[in-house]
């Protein structure tokens, strides 16, 4: 819940005690050091320079700026912006850090936790929210909105200087939404109003459910930083969101929409070091603490790969900036790896290093300063691959480790939210208690109910629209527990969804039938390990073992051994967790429009395909569309994609099915293909 539960109808004004509030009194053109000689509150530990413990104060001091580090040579000769990871009141402890070359700040749940549950710098503020009737999650935001503002004055020198290019400080949306699409861009949207800072970055996770937001949210104008990104997979889903945000978003000048992607590091060797101790032999021992960093090398050559080429130089004319990498969970977990493992390797330039305390020292401390992102990319694809063949799944470790993160933001919001109430109660302070059932919020729960148990589109149309995006999947999941299964649940609300905007209400009986077909995933089905001789009751079986069905009859001629054939398709591993590895809809192999489209064309009879893709199309006619299960004998030949076509066009898409056709265990290697036949041209 934020401050207004309907964010986007009425967004809340700045907190009261802001007309109170005093910022630090200086422009781009003043010194920092002035400053922080009377108001920085540094806690220093020791007299040298960077051996210290950058904690949140409690009590006042006098803090000093710190001489020239291996920070400013980090951006000046290599181009890498390094900012810290951690933000806690006083803000002003931040200024010896921008002296000492910290150029952004970032946070999330877990960083506010500990700063306001172990700082009594909040006490003040939070006692007179409280007082002034506000309940203790709206209290909370109230408490994140300030710091996150007082940061942003700080580093608005930085981004100034660098016409935005950084200087930034992120705050990112309830971890509650990680799942909600919609309820995301309009908390982004609220966060984006609210802060009303230039230099704010709106914190998105990179869960399948946010990457549209994503798109949406940059279309908006909204500066992003996309957290949370654990895999190659979905760091290119979040590349594409921003390039897709930005086309869809009109603006004639891109220059002041920016993103960051932030790329999880040291928690991947965390979980892989774990998988090879059980796996046992030297070989795969041998390869503890090297996965991470080889994993994020491959990125920045993804990385340089989509921001080159026509569709980016497109952007570009119109001011477009690079969405740059960002290299989080910097900080080394275990203590026999080098203090700088997850820094010194991914130095490179366009690209930012957020660090917490422990690693931001100890680059300073003994860190050197030198490109090396990319001066050895083939070890890193030869480490990857290694791993790959040892039976780590790296779409598996990516999302276990998105799980795990979404969880563990979860569980620092919902204590902090606890320790607020604790706060609270300890301050003698009369405290709503912590809940989102108040006066208004009791009448929608009500529509909702008869909504979902009646599936009366009517009543559903008068529910505020944030409520409809935040009570289906916070409410209702929780209140039919045990009675309804969640798929059921999920279904529902999509089919109210639907319904709501469509206007689709004509009974129940159409409802609940609309639902069950958006909700289905066909492609998704046939997950039966090992059994690659399955046969499809509503599929047809050729002579070769090809089962197809055609899901849109063609009104055209079938084509002729010798002619050439331009089809669209996509791809999916249906034998292992039916992974998408080739998408339709799109050019397959350049940026074109019109109809010069580039869609993937063969000759039929020239064997440049798999034998089930020339069989089934060899039976189509012109503008069909057919599905075909491909047992493996059909598929690609000795197990390679790049023998014969069709093959994937996006890097993710080669990982996923060269996983599969590679693996020597027992994985199910049955393919499944959409293939739409969309011209002949006559040889």
């Amino acid at each position: 819940m934020y401050p207004s539960p309907s964010p986007a109808a009425s967004l809340p004004a700045p907190p009261p005690s802001s007309s109170r509030r005093v910022f630090l009194g200086f422009n781009t053109k003043t010194s920092f050091s002035k400053v922080a000689s009377s108001s920085s509150r540094l806690s220093l530990t020791n007299t040298q320079p960077w051996r210290t413990s950058f904690v949140c104060s409690q009590s006042s001091g006098n803090g000093s700026p710190l001489k020239r580090t291996t920070l400013h040579d980090l951006y000046e000769r290599e181009g890498q912006s390094p900012w810290y990871d951690n933000l806690c009141r006083p803000v002003t402890d931040l200024i010896p850090l921008i002296e000492s070359g910290v150029r952004g700040v970032t946070s999330n749940p877990a960083i506010f936790q500990k700063a306001i549950s172990s700082s009594n710098a909040y006490n003040d503020q939070f006692r007179e929210l409280v007082q002034m009737g506000k309940d203790i999650e709206t209290a909370y935001w109230e408490l994140v909105v300030r710091d996150i503002q007082d940061a942003c004055k700080l580093f608005e020198p930085i981004y100034d200087q660098t016409d935005g290019g950084d200087g930034y400080v992120s705050v990112e949306v309830s971890p509650r939404l990680a799942d909600d699409t919609q309820g995301t861009v309009e908390a982004a949207k609220w966060l984006h109003k609210v802060v009303d800072r230039s230099n704010v970055y709106i914190k998105i996770p990179a869960t399948a459910p946010c990457i549209p937001s994503i798109k949406e949210v940059i279309s908006l104008g909204i500066s992003v930083n996309v957290t949370l990104i654990f895999s190659l997979t979905r760091y290119e889903a979040v590349i594409d969101a921003y390039l897709d945000g930005l086309e869809a978003s009109g603006l004639s000048d891109l220059s002041r929409v920016t993103s960051v992607a932030s790329f999880f590091v040291s928690r991947v060797d965390t979980l892989i070091d774990k998988m090879l101790e059980k796996i046992g032999p030297s070989e795969a021992l041998d390869l503890r603490g090297k996965a991470a960093v080889a994993q994020a090398v491959l990125a920045y050559k993804l990385y340089q790969k989509k921001f080159s080429g026509p569709r980016w130089e497109a952007l570009v004319k119109k001011g477009a900036k690079k969405q740059r990498l960002l290299w989080a969970s910097t900080s080394v977990k275990n203590p026999a790896y080098a203090d700088t493992l997850y820094v010194a390797p991914l130095i490179g330039p366009d690209t930012v290093s957020t660090m917490p305390d422990q690693a931001l020292q100890a680059f300073v401390d003994h860190g050197s300063v030198a490109r090396t992102i990319d001066s050895n990319v083939s070890e890193a694809e030869g480490i990857y691959n290694a791993l790959e063949k040892l039976g780590i799944d790296w779409g598996h470790v990516g999302n276990q480790l998105e799980v795990e993160g979404v969880d563990s933001f979860k569980k620092s919001f919902e204590s902090l939210l606890d320790t607020l109430q604790e706060k609270a109660n300890s301050l003698k302070l009369v405290s709503p208690k912590l809940s989102l059932i108040t006066t208004n919020t009791q009448n929608n729960w009500r529509h909702v109910n008869s909504c979902i148990n009646g599936l009366h589109f009517n009543s559903w149309n008068s529910i505020p629209i944030p409520w409809k995006n935040f009570t289906i999947h916070n409410f209702c999941i929780k209140k039919f527990t045990g009675v309804i299964e969640r798929r059921q649940v999920i279904t529902l609300s999509v089919g109210l969804l639907a319904g709501a905007f469509l206007q689709h209400s004509s009974s129940n009986k159409d409802a609940a039938a609309m639902a069950a077909e958006f909700a289905d995933m066909p492609a998704l089905r046939g997950k039966d390990y090992g059994k690659t001789k399955m046969r499809y009751p509503d599929y047809t079986e050729t002579e070769s073992g090809l089962q197809y069905k055609d899901l849109r009859a063609g009104n055209g001629p079938l084509p002729k051994m010798g002619e050439i054939v331009v089809v669209d398709w996509d791809g999916y591993t249906i034998g292992y967790y039916g992974r998408i590895f080739e998408a339709r809809n799109k050019t397959k192999g350049g940026s074109f429009e019109g109809d010069d489209k580039d869609f993937f064309k063969f000759r039929l009879g020239s064997r440049e395909v798999i034998p089930a893709f020339e069989e089934a199309v060899s039976g189509m006619a012109l503008g069909g569309i057919r599905r075909i299960i491909v047992p493996p004998e059909l598929g690609y030949p000795e197990n390679d994609y790049n023998k014969s076509g069709p093959r994937p066009t996006t890097f993710s898409g080669q990982r996923a099915l060269d996983f599969v056709l590679r693996n020597q265990g027992l994985i199910d290697k049955t393919l499944l293909f959409d293939i739409e036949l969309l011209k002949i041209i006559s040889s």
